[in-house]
């Protein structure tokens, strides 16, 4: 390429610029040249890693401009591109990384290298602010100034951070997401590159209804979004835990790839910053740090496109190791740890960490899931009570499976009745199909105790809207588990609609319990008229309910109480509360419903303006199904003495036989007359 320099000369007038080669030059070696370029065009039209590896230049974070080469982060990114290219179909990709993994200087090189060498490319590039966008602009600026005049096309349009365009057709606008009209509106891009997608205001509007929209899945398009975390809830979250779970059953659009720290091996740690803090002689990780790297190892080696780079049996070097846990050690003590993983996380768990701390450790949250009750029928319950508007559609009804009578009489001599009518098996990754319908983990059992505990709603048939939940638990005693053995969640149920679900269920597993009195019911009460559910199972004979007790009496008992239900206050919801972490914590409680799992999954420790820690679900999620659980487990449970159970579990099942002392040689040796 110097050579080329060399040989010809640059000149220009006021309309137009141009260059004349060298009057020294042959034909032969005119030809020869000529022949060389043309073959270097071919082979960068053909090939963008060739383009990226010979004549892209780019600026790094000291301000050096360099020829680029690519980190690992950026060798698994043309690995998950090659093969939706080997496959001609639609590049469409969701990226969650670390900080830094050089995904945007990746995708705008490839984006350049389209626009270069195939005529009207049409791209769009965006960050969540303007400044970013600018960034971006400046990437590509750099690269296309220090690209060789004989290898690309003219640049005939250029508003510096807004737009570049070329005289084969191609062209570029830059963008924001704060901008008032939606990116890429009025436009038919094929390239599109979204940054910092966990900060564009508004992502549903302008990505899902615009972008998403707006773009066709032909084998030309190319559209990537990424970003880091930002958080365990919002669209990016949502969209991310959509992806991941639906693509290896072809039902996602967007691939999602997750990019882990390590893969950034040059910037972290840098050298320079190993020469002024290196690894201590005689260094062992902490706890956290071992465990950290775990979760790095597994995710890489079990990732079948970070392990083709990465290979299959990667360790984290040990270097990196160091430079995670001073960085970690640093965080802890400005307790801003949380925005340390969130950034520079080795999953995409630790990518989507909260703000907040959740309540339980996703190994108990993993242990739950994999312990869950799978096999359950589903059932729609008609008859006495029941609005005509909860009967099932005939397309979802089981007619293989026998429906279920139940019958019970009050003291007044009512007789009621009611059917549970089995259904087809849905798809349980979407909750919604869930809603309306009584999940049936296990069937009433003889000599068995139950309660149920209810958390009613308006039941307005929102869907953000609370939901009316009851709950079906087996109670036990000792070391043995209590079981949720039945579920019914709804949007549209409200306090009086919810008598006859829960007296058909109290009738059904009351019929079995060995208490005469029946299947027990808790039910939170309301400020609203909330106590219509409670009132109208009373006056049905349901008469088994909890009583309140004031738990910071100087004396208590369980029948001290004097109102019925469960009333929630400041001090009694952080007791109800506890005590069923415990319980999940401990094993004590066992959810089969994988939607109260998911609840417990996004249960929170917040802290309120009066500095006191509230449970409670994440922003943008729920915790009805948590409630009404630990209502029905409260009842049963509020005078256990945890440390008696405890106890038990961990006794000696039968009693361990003496010890025979004769022939043993016990290697004692006898001092002073012992």
């Amino acid at each position: 390429m110097a050579y080329l320099d060399t040989i010809v000369t640059k000149r220009s007038n006021q309309k137009n610029s141009y260059i004349e080669a060298s009057k020294k030059l042959t034909q032969t070696r005119q030809k020869e040249i000529r022949q060389w370029i043309q073959n270097e065009q071919v082979l960068c039209s053909l090939d963008s890693n060739y383009f990226e590896s010979r004549y892209a230049m780019i600026c790094n974070e000291k301000g050096e401009i360099f020829q680029f080469s690519n980190r690992q982060s950026q060798e698994v990114f043309d690995q998950v591109i090659a093969g939706f290219e080997d496959l001609e179909v639609a590049i469409e990709i969701l990226c969650l990384k670390a900080r830094q993994q050089g995904i945007s200087t990746k995708v705008a090189l490839k984006f350049l290298h389209r626009m270069l060498f195939i005529p009207h490319t049409q791209s769009v590039m965006a960050s969540a602010q303007a400044e970013k966008s600018e960034l971006i602009a400046r990437i590509l600026n750099i690269c296309y100034e220090k690209c060789p005049w004989w290898l690309i096309p003219r640049r005939t349009t250029e508003r510096v951070g807004k737009m570049m365009g070329f005289d084969n057709g191609s062209i570029l606008s830059i963008q924001s997401g704060t901008q008032p009209t939606g990116i890429a509106q009025g436009w038919t891009p094929i390239n599109i590159h979204i940054s910092e997608i966990g900060d564009i205001p508004n992502p549903q509007k302008v990505i899902e209804e615009g972008l998403l929209r707006a773009t066709h899945s032909s084998r030309r398009l190319f559209q990537v979004y990424e970003g880091t975390g930002n958080g365990n809830t919002g669209w990016l979250a949502d969209k991310w835990r959509s992806a991941k779970e639906g693509w290896p059953q072809g039902r996602s659009r967007l691939f999602p790839m997750f990019i882990s720290w390590p893969l950034a091996s040059d910037l972290y740690p840098e050298a320079d910053w190993l020469r002024k803090y290196p690894v201590p002689d005689g260094w062992v990780p902490c706890h956290e740090t071992k465990k950290h790297v775990l979760r790095c190892e597994l995710y890489i080696r079990s990732t079948d496109y970070l392990a083709r780079v990465c290979g299959a049996s990667w360790q984290m070097p040990r270097h990196q190791q160091w430079f995670w846990e001073f960085n970690y050690l640093e965080a802890v003590k400005s307790h801003t740890q949380k925005i340390w993983l969130s950034q520079m996380p080795a999953d995409d768990y630790e990518a989507l960490t909260g703000k907040n701390d959740t309540v339980f450790d996703q190994d108990v949250i993993e242990i739950s899931s994999h312990q869950r009750e799978r096999n359950y029928t589903a059932y729609a319950i008609v008859g006495e009570s029941i609005d005509e508007g909860f009967e099932p559609d005939d397309s979802i009804v089981d007619y293989e499976r026998p429906r279920i009578i139940v019958r019970w009489e009050s003291h007044r001599g009512q007789k009621f009745e009611w059917m549970m009518v089995p259904l087809k098996s849905f798809d349980e990754s979407e909750e919604s199909n869930a809603l309306d319908k009584v999940l049936v983990f296990h069937e009433p059992l003889p000599g068995r105790d139950y309660s149920i505990g209810i958390d009613t709603a308006d039941g307005l048939g929102k869907e953000d809207d609370d939901r009316s939940v009851c709950n079906v638990t087996m109670n036990a005693r000792d070391d043995n588990q209590d079981v949720q053995v039945a579920e019914l969640v709804s949007n549209r149920i409200n306090p009086p609609q919810m008598v006859g679900f829960a007296a058909c269920l109290g009738a059904w597993y009351g019929a079995a319990t060995i208490d005469p009195r029946g299947a027990k019911f808790c039910i939170e009460q309301r400020s609203r008229p909330g106590d219509d559910c409670q009132l109208q199972l009373k006056l049905m004979g349901f008469n088994y309910h909890h009583e309140m007790v004031m738990y910071d009496k100087k004396k208590v008992t369980e029948k001290g109480g004097h109102k019925q239900g469960w009333y929630t206050n400041p001090w009694s919801r952080p007791f109800l509360m506890n005590r069923f972490v415990d319980a999940i914590n401990n094993q004590w409680y066992k959810p089969n419903s994988p939607y109260l799992i998911k609840e417990l999954e996004n249960l929170e420790r917040k802290i309120t303006a009066s500095g006191k820690t509230r449970l409670e679900h994440q922003d943008g999620k729920k915790d009805d199904r948590v409630l009404a659980g630990a209502l029905a487990y409260i009842t049963r449970h509020a005078f256990d003495i945890l440390a008696d159970r405890a106890q038990k579990r961990y006794a000696p099942q039968e009693e361990l036989p003496d010890l025979n002392m004769e022939n043993a040689n016990t290697g004692l040796v006898s001092v002073g007359g012992w």
